[in-house]
């Protein structure tokens, strides 16, 4: 579950736009709540297995 790392907000966010890069796919991500934005990185490496997850702050929450 993907989680907000402005205010730790859990849930659904929206999703502003999303890509690739490298085996990532990358999510731009809104928090409802305080409204920050941030990239969520997911992906798995081919050559070890091994799931790879993290989170990228953009904009800081509006105030």
């Amino acid at each position: 579950m993907v989680k907000c790392p402005y205010c730790g907000y859990e849930g659904n966010f929206r999703l502003i736009k999303q890509w690739r890069f490298r085996f990532y796919i990358v999510k731009e991500l809104e928090c409802p709540k305080c409204h920050g934005v941030f990239n969520h990185y997911y992906g798995v490496n081919t050559q070890s297995n091994k799931v790879s997850e993290f989170v990228i702050r953009v904009k800081p929450k509006s105030r």
